[in-house]
Protein backbone atom coordinates (compact mmCIF):
# COMPACT_ATOMS: atom_id res chain seq x y z
CA UNK A 1 0.00 0.00 0.00
CA UNK A 2 1.36 3.41 -0.92
CA UNK A 3 1.56 6.18 1.63
CA UNK A 4 1.41 9.84 0.65
CA UNK A 5 2.64 11.83 3.68
CA UNK A 6 4.02 14.62 1.51
CA UNK A 7 3.64 18.34 2.06
CA UNK A 8 3.28 19.15 -1.64
CA UNK A 9 2.63 17.53 -5.00
CA UNK A 10 6.13 18.47 -6.15
CA UNK A 11 7.72 16.55 -3.28
CA UNK A 12 5.47 13.55 -3.96
CA UNK A 13 6.37 13.52 -7.65
CA UNK A 14 10.10 13.50 -6.80
CA UNK A 15 9.84 10.84 -4.10
CA UNK A 16 7.62 8.51 -6.10
CA UNK A 17 9.14 8.92 -9.56
CA UNK A 18 11.15 5.71 -9.36
CA UNK A 19 8.58 3.47 -7.66
CA UNK A 20 7.96 1.48 -10.84
CA UNK A 21 11.25 -0.39 -10.56
CA UNK A 22 12.53 0.47 -7.08
CA UNK A 23 9.77 0.49 -4.46
CA UNK A 24 10.98 1.66 -1.04
CA UNK A 25 9.71 1.36 2.50
CA UNK A 26 8.21 4.86 2.25
CA UNK A 27 6.48 4.16 -1.07
CA UNK A 28 5.16 0.62 -1.04
CA UNK A 29 2.42 -0.19 -3.50
CA UNK A 30 -0.10 -2.95 -3.95
CA UNK A 31 -1.30 -3.34 -7.49
CA UNK A 32 -4.35 -5.37 -8.34
CA UNK A 33 -7.12 -5.79 -10.87
CA UNK A 34 -6.59 -5.65 -14.61
CA UNK A 35 -3.19 -5.25 -16.18
CA UNK A 36 -1.89 -1.78 -17.09
CA UNK A 37 -3.10 -0.69 -20.49
CA UNK A 38 -1.74 1.77 -23.02
CA UNK A 39 -3.64 5.04 -22.94
CA UNK A 40 -1.47 7.84 -24.31
CA UNK A 41 2.09 8.91 -25.03
CA UNK A 42 3.93 11.83 -23.44
CA UNK A 43 7.25 13.19 -24.60
CA UNK A 44 9.35 13.84 -21.54
CA UNK A 45 12.79 13.35 -20.02
CA UNK A 46 13.33 10.29 -17.87
CA UNK A 47 14.71 11.35 -14.49
CA UNK A 48 16.75 8.12 -14.18
CA UNK A 49 18.40 7.50 -17.56
CA UNK A 50 18.13 11.20 -18.55
CA UNK A 51 16.97 10.40 -22.09
CA UNK A 52 14.18 12.27 -23.83
CA UNK A 53 11.62 9.58 -24.61
CA UNK A 54 8.10 9.01 -25.86
CA UNK A 55 6.79 7.38 -22.69
CA UNK A 56 3.59 5.31 -22.82
CA UNK A 57 1.17 6.22 -20.03
CA UNK A 58 -0.03 3.04 -18.36
CA UNK A 59 -2.93 2.48 -15.99
CA UNK A 60 -2.02 0.75 -12.73
CA UNK A 61 -4.67 -0.30 -10.24
CA UNK A 62 -3.24 0.18 -6.78
CA UNK A 63 -4.07 1.05 -3.21
CA UNK A 64 -2.62 4.21 -1.67
CA UNK A 65 -2.93 5.71 1.78
CA UNK A 66 -4.06 9.33 1.97
CA UNK A 67 -3.92 10.64 5.55
CA UNK A 68 -5.00 7.28 6.91
CA UNK A 69 -7.66 6.59 4.26
CA UNK A 70 -7.03 3.65 1.90
CA UNK A 71 -7.86 4.57 -1.69
CA UNK A 72 -7.99 1.87 -4.36
CA UNK A 73 -8.26 3.15 -7.91
CA UNK A 74 -6.65 3.20 -11.34
CA UNK A 75 -3.78 5.67 -11.54
CA UNK A 76 -1.77 6.75 -14.57
CA UNK A 77 2.02 6.78 -14.97
CA UNK A 78 4.39 7.41 -17.90
CA UNK A 79 6.94 4.60 -18.07
CA UNK A 80 10.35 5.04 -19.70
CA UNK A 81 10.58 2.61 -22.65
CA UNK A 82 14.38 2.43 -22.23
CA UNK A 83 14.90 1.75 -18.53
CA UNK A 84 11.39 0.99 -17.24
CA UNK A 85 11.41 3.84 -14.73
CA UNK A 86 8.10 5.33 -13.66
CA UNK A 87 8.55 8.97 -14.55
CA UNK A 88 7.42 11.74 -12.20
CA UNK A 89 5.47 13.60 -14.88
CA UNK A 90 3.65 16.63 -13.46
CA UNK A 91 0.46 16.49 -15.52
CA UNK A 92 -0.27 12.79 -14.96
CA UNK A 93 0.66 12.95 -11.27
CA UNK A 94 -1.73 15.87 -10.81
CA UNK A 95 -4.51 13.76 -12.34
CA UNK A 96 -3.68 11.00 -9.87
CA UNK A 97 -3.72 13.42 -6.94
CA UNK A 98 -7.13 14.72 -7.98
CA UNK A 99 -8.49 11.16 -7.79
CA UNK A 100 -6.82 10.47 -4.45
CA UNK A 101 -7.98 13.72 -2.90
CA UNK A 102 -11.56 13.31 -4.18
CA UNK A 103 -11.76 9.84 -2.62
CA UNK A 104 -10.29 11.13 0.66
CA UNK A 105 -12.81 13.98 0.85
CA UNK A 106 -15.66 11.57 0.17
CA UNK A 107 -14.50 9.17 2.87
CA UNK A 108 -14.13 12.00 5.40
CA UNK A 109 -17.34 13.77 4.32
CA UNK A 110 -15.42 16.90 3.33
CA UNK A 111 -17.01 19.11 0.66
CA UNK A 112 -15.43 18.67 -2.76
CA UNK A 113 -13.98 21.82 -4.44
CA UNK A 114 -17.05 22.26 -6.64
CA UNK A 115 -19.31 21.98 -3.61
CA UNK A 116 -17.29 24.60 -1.73
CA UNK A 117 -17.71 27.00 -4.65
CA UNK A 118 -21.42 26.17 -4.85
CA UNK A 119 -21.89 26.71 -1.10
CA UNK A 120 -20.16 30.08 -1.21
CA UNK A 121 -22.19 31.22 -4.20
CA UNK A 122 -25.42 29.94 -2.66
CA UNK A 123 -24.92 32.46 0.13
CA UNK A 124 -23.79 35.13 -2.32
CA UNK A 125 -20.41 35.41 -0.57
CA UNK A 126 -17.15 36.54 -2.11
CA UNK A 127 -14.10 34.50 -1.13
CA UNK A 128 -13.17 37.28 1.30
CA UNK A 129 -16.53 37.23 3.08
CA UNK A 130 -16.71 33.42 3.10
CA UNK A 131 -13.24 33.23 4.65
CA UNK A 132 -14.18 35.82 7.29
CA UNK A 133 -17.37 33.96 8.22
CA UNK A 134 -15.43 30.72 8.66
CA UNK A 135 -12.57 32.47 10.43
CA UNK A 136 -9.87 31.31 8.00
CA UNK A 137 -7.66 33.08 5.46
CA UNK A 138 -8.75 34.01 1.96
CA UNK A 139 -5.77 32.07 0.63
CA UNK A 140 -7.09 28.93 2.34
CA UNK A 141 -10.50 29.29 0.64
CA UNK A 142 -8.74 29.77 -2.70
CA UNK A 143 -6.61 26.64 -2.13
CA UNK A 144 -9.58 24.48 -1.13
CA UNK A 145 -11.66 25.64 -4.08
CA UNK A 146 -8.64 24.85 -6.24
CA UNK A 147 -8.36 21.27 -4.96
CA UNK A 148 -6.02 21.38 -1.93
CA UNK A 149 -6.86 19.20 1.07
CA UNK A 150 -7.92 21.13 4.17
CA UNK A 151 -6.58 20.55 7.66
CA UNK A 152 -8.84 18.69 10.07
CA UNK A 153 -10.00 21.89 11.74
CA UNK A 154 -10.71 23.59 8.42
CA UNK A 155 -12.49 20.47 7.13
CA UNK A 156 -14.92 20.73 10.04
CA UNK A 157 -15.56 24.40 9.24
CA UNK A 158 -16.33 23.48 5.62
CA UNK A 159 -18.77 20.81 6.79
CA UNK A 160 -20.48 23.41 8.97
CA UNK A 161 -20.83 25.68 5.92
CA UNK A 162 -23.45 23.24 4.61
CA UNK A 163 -25.71 24.23 7.49
CA UNK A 164 -27.03 27.81 7.33
CA UNK A 165 -27.92 27.69 11.02
CA UNK A 166 -24.31 26.95 11.95
CA UNK A 167 -23.12 29.91 9.88
CA UNK A 168 -25.78 32.10 11.46
CA UNK A 169 -24.39 31.29 14.91
CA UNK A 170 -20.87 32.06 13.73
CA UNK A 171 -21.98 35.43 12.40
CA UNK A 172 -23.86 36.28 15.56
CA UNK A 173 -20.97 35.35 17.82
CA UNK A 174 -17.91 36.25 15.77
CA UNK A 175 -16.57 37.07 12.29
CA UNK A 176 -14.55 40.04 13.62
CA UNK A 177 -12.89 40.57 10.24
CA UNK A 178 -16.21 41.62 8.74
CA UNK A 179 -17.45 45.17 8.99
CA UNK A 180 -20.89 45.81 10.39
CA UNK A 181 -22.50 46.25 6.98
CA UNK A 182 -20.91 43.08 5.56
CA UNK A 183 -21.91 41.12 8.66
CA UNK A 184 -25.55 42.24 8.41
CA UNK A 185 -25.65 41.44 4.70
CA UNK A 186 -24.11 38.02 5.29
CA UNK A 187 -26.52 37.32 8.14
CA UNK A 188 -29.52 38.11 5.94
CA UNK A 189 -28.24 35.77 3.22
CA UNK A 190 -27.67 32.95 5.72
CA UNK A 191 -31.10 33.40 7.29
CA UNK A 192 -32.71 33.19 3.85
CA UNK A 193 -30.94 29.89 3.24
CA UNK A 194 -31.97 28.65 6.70
CA UNK A 195 -35.60 29.38 5.81
CA UNK A 196 -35.24 27.44 2.58
CA UNK A 197 -33.80 24.51 4.47
CA UNK A 198 -36.86 24.57 6.73
CA UNK A 199 -38.97 24.37 3.58
CA UNK A 200 -37.14 21.15 2.72
CA UNK A 201 -38.21 19.74 6.07
CA UNK A 202 -41.84 20.58 5.27
CA UNK A 203 -42.11 19.32 1.72
CA UNK A 204 -39.16 16.93 1.94
CA UNK A 205 -38.42 15.17 -1.34
CA UNK A 206 -41.22 16.84 -3.27
CA UNK A 207 -38.83 19.64 -4.23
CA UNK A 208 -36.65 17.16 -6.13
CA UNK A 209 -38.57 17.73 -9.33
CA UNK A 210 -35.45 17.05 -11.39
CA UNK A 211 -35.62 13.36 -10.48
CA UNK A 212 -37.61 11.25 -12.97
CA UNK A 213 -41.07 10.30 -11.70
CA UNK A 214 -41.67 7.65 -14.38
CA UNK A 215 -40.23 4.18 -14.84
CA UNK A 216 -37.25 4.46 -17.19
CA UNK A 217 -34.30 2.19 -18.00
CA UNK A 218 -32.02 4.67 -16.21
CA UNK A 219 -34.13 4.40 -13.03
CA UNK A 220 -34.15 0.60 -13.02
CA UNK A 221 -37.63 0.50 -14.57
CA UNK A 222 -39.13 1.86 -11.35
CA UNK A 223 -40.75 5.27 -10.92
CA UNK A 224 -39.10 7.33 -8.20
CA UNK A 225 -41.12 7.33 -4.98
CA UNK A 226 -40.01 9.81 -2.30
CA UNK A 227 -41.73 8.01 0.57
CA UNK A 228 -40.32 4.65 -0.47
CA UNK A 229 -36.78 6.03 -0.60
CA UNK A 230 -37.16 7.78 2.75
CA UNK A 231 -38.40 4.70 4.59
CA UNK A 232 -35.69 2.54 3.01
CA UNK A 233 -33.01 4.95 4.24
CA UNK A 234 -34.59 5.15 7.71
CA UNK A 235 -34.46 1.34 7.88
CA UNK A 236 -30.88 1.21 6.62
CA UNK A 237 -29.78 3.92 9.07
CA UNK A 238 -30.96 1.68 11.91
CA UNK A 239 -29.36 -1.51 10.55
CA UNK A 240 -26.06 -0.44 8.92
CA UNK A 241 -23.24 0.47 11.27
CA UNK A 242 -21.59 3.90 10.95
CA UNK A 243 -23.68 4.99 7.96
CA UNK A 244 -21.51 7.81 6.64
CA UNK A 245 -22.86 9.55 3.54
CA UNK A 246 -20.18 7.78 1.49
CA UNK A 247 -21.37 4.41 2.76
CA UNK A 248 -25.02 5.31 2.19
CA UNK A 249 -24.26 6.13 -1.45
CA UNK A 250 -22.77 2.69 -1.95
CA UNK A 251 -25.47 0.88 0.06
CA UNK A 252 -28.21 2.45 -2.08
CA UNK A 253 -26.32 1.49 -5.23
CA UNK A 254 -26.16 -2.17 -4.13
CA UNK A 255 -29.79 -2.08 -3.00
CA UNK A 256 -31.03 -0.88 -6.39
CA UNK A 257 -28.71 -2.88 -8.60
CA UNK A 258 -29.17 -6.14 -6.69
CA UNK A 259 -32.95 -5.68 -6.92
CA UNK A 260 -32.68 -5.08 -10.66
CA UNK A 261 -30.43 -8.12 -11.09
CA UNK A 262 -32.71 -10.42 -9.10
CA UNK A 263 -36.18 -8.97 -9.78
CA UNK A 264 -35.81 -7.06 -13.03
CA UNK A 265 -36.76 -3.77 -11.36
CA UNK A 266 -34.83 -1.40 -9.10
CA UNK A 267 -35.76 -0.70 -5.48
CA UNK A 268 -35.99 3.12 -5.19
CA UNK A 269 -36.20 4.56 -8.71
CA UNK A 270 -32.95 6.49 -8.28
CA UNK A 271 -30.47 7.03 -11.08
CA UNK A 272 -26.76 6.51 -10.37
CA UNK A 273 -23.76 8.34 -11.75
CA UNK A 274 -20.07 7.50 -11.94
CA UNK A 275 -18.15 9.79 -9.56
CA UNK A 276 -14.38 9.58 -9.14
CA UNK A 277 -14.93 8.14 -5.67
CA UNK A 278 -17.48 5.50 -6.70
CA UNK A 279 -21.10 5.12 -7.84
CA UNK A 280 -23.45 7.67 -6.25
CA UNK A 281 -27.13 8.57 -6.65
CA UNK A 282 -27.47 11.17 -9.38
CA UNK A 283 -27.84 14.63 -7.76
CA UNK A 284 -27.17 13.03 -4.40
CA UNK A 285 -26.55 16.42 -2.77
CA UNK A 286 -30.21 17.30 -3.37
CA UNK A 287 -31.29 13.86 -2.22
CA UNK A 288 -29.38 14.21 1.05
CA UNK A 289 -30.56 17.79 1.63
CA UNK A 290 -34.13 16.61 1.38
CA UNK A 291 -33.73 13.33 3.28
CA UNK A 292 -31.83 14.65 6.29
CA UNK A 293 -34.45 17.03 7.64
CA UNK A 294 -33.58 16.71 11.33
CA UNK A 295 -36.92 15.09 12.13
CA UNK A 296 -36.91 11.76 10.31
CA UNK A 297 -33.18 11.53 9.62
CA UNK A 298 -30.32 13.54 11.05
CA UNK A 299 -26.54 13.78 11.03
CA UNK A 300 -24.41 12.83 14.02
CA UNK A 301 -20.77 13.79 14.30
CA UNK A 302 -18.54 10.72 14.44
CA UNK A 303 -14.77 10.78 14.16
CA UNK A 304 -13.78 12.88 11.17
CA UNK A 305 -17.21 12.87 9.53
CA UNK A 306 -20.96 12.61 9.99
CA UNK A 307 -23.16 9.54 10.03
CA UNK A 308 -26.83 9.40 9.07
CA UNK A 309 -29.06 8.33 11.96
CA UNK A 310 -32.79 7.59 12.13
CA UNK A 311 -34.99 9.64 14.47
CA UNK A 312 -37.84 7.11 14.31
CA UNK A 313 -38.55 3.58 13.19
CA UNK A 314 -39.16 2.85 9.52
CA UNK A 315 -42.68 2.44 8.19
CA UNK A 316 -42.44 -0.86 6.33
CA UNK A 317 -46.09 -1.04 5.27
CA UNK A 318 -45.20 -0.23 1.67
CA UNK A 319 -42.64 -3.07 1.44
CA UNK A 320 -43.31 -6.73 0.83
CA UNK A 321 -41.64 -9.35 3.07
CA UNK A 322 -39.26 -10.07 0.18
CA UNK A 323 -38.32 -6.40 -0.06
CA UNK A 324 -37.68 -6.18 3.69
CA UNK A 325 -35.48 -9.27 3.35
CA UNK A 326 -33.54 -7.47 0.61
CA UNK A 327 -33.01 -4.49 2.89
CA UNK A 328 -31.68 -6.88 5.53
CA UNK A 329 -29.41 -8.61 3.01
CA UNK A 330 -27.91 -5.34 1.79
CA UNK A 331 -27.41 -4.16 5.37
CA UNK A 332 -25.62 -7.41 6.23
CA UNK A 333 -23.50 -7.08 3.09
CA UNK A 334 -22.44 -3.52 4.04
CA UNK A 335 -21.73 -4.55 7.64
CA UNK A 336 -19.36 -7.22 6.33
CA UNK A 337 -16.79 -4.55 5.45
CA UNK A 338 -14.43 -3.32 8.13
CA UNK A 339 -14.71 0.30 7.02
CA UNK A 340 -16.43 2.66 4.63
CA UNK A 341 -13.18 2.86 2.66
CA UNK A 342 -13.22 -0.93 2.12
CA UNK A 343 -16.79 -0.84 0.82
CA UNK A 344 -15.92 2.09 -1.44
CA UNK A 345 -12.88 0.24 -2.80
CA UNK A 346 -15.05 -2.83 -3.44
CA UNK A 347 -17.48 -0.72 -5.49
CA UNK A 348 -14.55 0.49 -7.60
CA UNK A 349 -14.20 -3.07 -8.90
CA UNK A 350 -17.71 -3.09 -10.35
CA UNK A 351 -17.99 -3.06 -14.14
CA UNK A 352 -20.72 -0.48 -13.66
CA UNK A 353 -18.10 1.94 -12.32
CA UNK A 354 -15.09 0.86 -14.35
CA UNK A 355 -16.79 1.12 -17.74
CA UNK A 356 -18.93 4.23 -17.22
CA UNK A 357 -17.34 7.61 -18.10
CA UNK A 358 -16.91 10.02 -15.20
CA UNK A 359 -20.07 12.00 -14.52
CA UNK A 360 -22.28 9.83 -16.74
CA UNK A 361 -25.38 7.93 -15.62
CA UNK A 362 -24.68 4.24 -14.94
CA UNK A 363 -26.68 1.76 -17.02
CA UNK A 364 -28.71 -0.70 -14.93
CA UNK A 365 -27.71 -3.36 -17.48
CA UNK A 366 -24.45 -3.64 -15.52
CA UNK A 367 -26.48 -5.21 -12.70
CA UNK A 368 -26.02 -8.62 -14.31
CA UNK A 369 -22.30 -8.39 -13.40
CA UNK A 370 -22.82 -7.11 -9.84
CA UNK A 371 -20.19 -8.53 -7.50
CA UNK A 372 -22.48 -8.53 -4.45
CA UNK A 373 -23.52 -12.16 -3.83
CA UNK A 374 -27.19 -12.96 -4.32
CA UNK A 375 -28.86 -13.63 -0.97
CA UNK A 376 -31.66 -16.18 -0.50
CA UNK A 377 -34.92 -14.24 -0.19
CA UNK A 378 -38.41 -15.52 0.73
Amino acid sequence: MSSWPFSSRREARKRCASRFTKPSIDCRIRTEGRSPSLSEIVRTICDVCCNEVDAPVVAVRETVDVRGVSVTDEFWYPVCPLCGNRIGHAATMDRNFEKMYAAYREARDIPQPDEIVALRRRYGFSQRVFAAVLGIGVASVQRYEGGALPSESHAELLRQARDPQALRERLRSGAPRLGERDRERALRAVEQQAARKMDYAVVRLDLLDRLPRVALPETGLRAFDADRLREAVVYLAAHVGSLFVTKLNKVLFYLDFSAYRDEGVGFTGLRYARADYGPVPDQYDLVMAALVDGATLAYREQGDGRVVVARRGADLSAFSPREVARLDAVAAFANGFASTAELSAYSHEERAWLETPSGEVIDYAFACDLRMPAAPLP
